[in-house]
């Protein structure tokens, strides 16, 4: 598959370790073998990326990396071919809602972690992928997005007959 833009979320969160994996070199050539060509990092509250490091990420890997704090993301989900992001419930909305393919990364320094619950449930629905930090660019790698379900969204009528059906029972 061709991932030429990819678009990175952490939301409102402080997530350095995504932010840092994902300008590692593994991570980088994993890109770079998906044809990425933009690399999108909503940063948040985490440490953004060196100006410097992101001229040689652009050189070496043909790569061009722009990166933010915050903004309506609207435009970049509906740009990227990918999304990567944290296990937060409006990012995985996100995924779903705009057909996206998605790997989600699990902040394992989160002292409650229901982001893992979420993660979990989806990706044994097919919806999307998780993975821990330490296993992105070999998610990247070896995992098959185009065998990801596409989700269906709810309409009033699925709703009115959900509940039909819970009332009939």
């Amino acid at each position: 598959m061709n991932f030429k833009v990819v678009y990175v979320t952490v939301g409102t969160t402080k997530f350095d370790a995504l932010i840092q994996v994902m300008t590692s070199e593994p991570v980088l050539c994993a890109l770079a073998d998906l044809k990425c060509r933009k690399l999108v990092l909503q940063h948040g509250n985490s440490t953004p990326v060196d100006e410097a490091e992101l001229k040689l990420i652009a050189k070496k890997y043909i790569i061009e990396v722009e990166q933010y704090k915050f903004r309506p993301n609207a435009e970049d989900i509906r740009a990227a071919d990918m999304i990567i992001g944290h296990a937060g419930a409006g990012t995985c909305m996100d995924i779903l809602n705009n057909g996206k393919p998605g790997l989600i990364v699990v902040n394992d320094d989160l002292m409650d972690n229901h982001q893992l619950e979420l993660a979990r449930q989806l990706a044994s629905e097919q919806y999307l992928y998780y993975c821990k930090v330490n296993q992105v660019a070999n998610s990247l790698v070896n995992l098959d997005f185009g065998a990801l379900k596409p989700y269906e969204k709810a309409t009033e009528n699925m709703f009115v007959d959900a509940l039909n059906e819970l009332m009939r029972h």
